[in-house]
């Protein structure tokens, strides 16, 4: 057995080969829990159990450092899923118990309850049915504690389509059903009616109106409740901002459901054009009615973006105004220039791309559990804003991408704006994207860069093999060489990496 310690603070006791963890091992973390278990170059292969800093343990099989087969994670306070893995996540047919009581066993699909299953509520409630993306969606039967039962179709959660509502009393509601709620007796003709009118009213327009004048014309997709948005705002609520900032009228959801892939990707607003957020939720901010209507904010200023830490954002909303560099936030530190922006140059920076906004030199990671799903996630947080035209210069990017193209609407030589005018910008919106994780970011990029360093060693053991055949007097050759290593080894994953989490 050897032992070895990491930079990082971690220690590994085990069998090691090639200077990798291969065989049998245990590999202590620095910030708290263990993996113990099968190894294979380095990545936890085989069976294995892994104990979290936070209490959570999983036992099963791994591949690649990821949940792979079958395994049981049991959550520290006290639920349980026993099933089938793929890549990290619940896939396959597997029994969740969450510590409240609920159970769930079937299909699942990426983490979400996807197919047939039953979920039994702690109150002896059931649903036994089809799911989509973790939604009673298809036909399923559902109990009520009181005796109740509908049996039917249903969309996103509600009943919907054709159904029968059987109440306690022995009353039946036969009929179709829109968002919980019934229409009338079914009729096949009707029902395809309605689908049409949906499809042909994909844009909805919104006015507001002040003192008998219309002054804002939204044309935007209509949101219903969505999960995501349910998610989306547990999050805001977890931040612990005042509730004031917040204006509900103006959230929208960007997830495929309330978004349709057939929608546009870019919108014409204003004078300019700007890239729509997909996957993205925006959580509605409280703006001045009267400054909306003086500077006629939503028919004249334009979309942008502008990606920002959760303190700098707080500030933001707290004082009404943009930060420059230099300015002290609400927790005391001063906000500083991000390194690739010119020194002693202070600027606020604005995109019209979330693509660009929310890299991570912008966009900070966050980990956040969801105590609703009992989930961890990892979130980012975009202010989406109107930005008043000709107030600002159009730069190109300064996140190290290089021929990298961040987003295809908006080349890489236009698609940083920067502006020292605060009053120029106003946020209407805070994005939220979520994605669901298993282990800390952490864990991911370390991961990430072994694989890269082994690559990276291959090609280099490629290019001294090259270099040989060349004669010591070609320089022109030699040079070709040198340069397209050099291209290539720039183009790893691991380098863009290292740009982003040292900016």
């Amino acid at each position: 057995m050897v032992v070895k310690k990491f930079p990082n603070g971690d220690r590994y006791e085990g069998d090691l080969e090639d200077e990798m963890k291969n065989g049998e091992g245990t590999l202590y973390y620095a910030h708290g829990g263990k993996y113990e278990g099968k190894w294979t170059d380095d990545l936890r292969n085989g069976y294995g159990v892994n104990t979290w800093a936070n209490g959570n343990r999983y036992e099963g099989n791994w591949k690649d450092n990821k949940k792979h087969g079958k395994g049981t994670l049991f959550y520290a306070n006290g639920g349980k899923y026993v099933g089938e893995w793929e890549d990290n996540m619940r896939s396959g047919q597997g029994e969740n118990t969450w510590a409240n009581g609920n159970r769930y066993e079937g299909s699942w699909a990426d983490n979400h309850r996807h197919g047939q299953g039953t979920f039994t509520y702690a109150d002896r409630g059931k649903y036994v049915g089809e799911w989509v993306n973790g939604m009673r969606h298809g036909h399923g039967i559902n109990t009520w504690l009181n005796g109740d039962r509908y049996d039917g179709l249903w969309r996103y959660n509600r009943k919907h389509g054709k159904g029968t509502f059987y109440h306690a009393d022995g009353t039946k509601e036969i009929g179709v059903w829109t968002k919980d709620k019934l229409d009338g007796q079914p009729n096949d003709t009707t029902e395809n009616e309605n689908e049409k009118a949906v499809s042909k009213n994909q844009i909805q327009i919104k006015g507001f109106w002040l003192n008998g004048q219309s002054f804002i014309i939204v044309l935007m997709p209509k949101s219903s409740e969505c999960p995501y948005l349910t998610l989306a705002r547990e999050f805001c609520i977890s931040l612990k901002w005042e509730k004031p900032f917040f204006d509900r009228n103006n959230d929208h959801c960007y997830c495929n459901h309330c978004y349709l892939k057939s929608w546009n990707d870019v919108i014409e607003t204003g004078e300019g054009k700007y890239v729509i957020p997909r996957g993205w939720v925006r959580l509605g901010l409280h703006i001045d009615p009267v400054f909306m209507k003086t500077h006629d904010i939503w028919n004249k200023w334009i979309v942008t973006f502008h990606g920002t830490t959760k303190i700098a954002a707080q500030s933001i909303l707290t004082h009404r105004q943009f930060c420059l560099p230099g300015d002290v936030l609400i927790d005391g530190t001063k906000l500083g220039i991000r390194p690739g922006h010119i020194p002693n140059q202070k600027f606020i920076y604005t995109s019209p791309t979330i693509a660009y906004s929310s890299s991570l030199a912008y966009s900070p990671i966050y980990d956040f559990h969801s105590t609703e799903n009992n989930t961890d996630y990892q979130t980012q947080i975009v202010l989406q804003c109107r930005q008043m035209p000709d107030s600002f210069k159009i730069g190109p990017e300064t996140i190290g991408a290089g021929n990298n193209q961040i987003c295809p609407h908006i080349p890489n030589s236009k698609i940083e704006y920067f502006t020292d005018r605060r009053a120029t910008l106003l946020a209407y919106g805070i994005l939220v994207s979520r994605h669901q994780v298993a282990e800390r970011n952490r864990d991911n990029v370390r991961i990430e860069f072994t694989r890269q360093l082994n690559k990276i060693k291959v090609r280099y053991d490629d290019f001294t093999t090259e270099l040989s055949k060349i004669r010591g007097n070609d320089i022109k050759q030699l040079s070709v060489k040198i340069e397209q290593f050099k291209q290539e080894i720039h183009q790893t994953t691991i380098i863009r990496m290292i740009n982003y989490f040292t900016t």
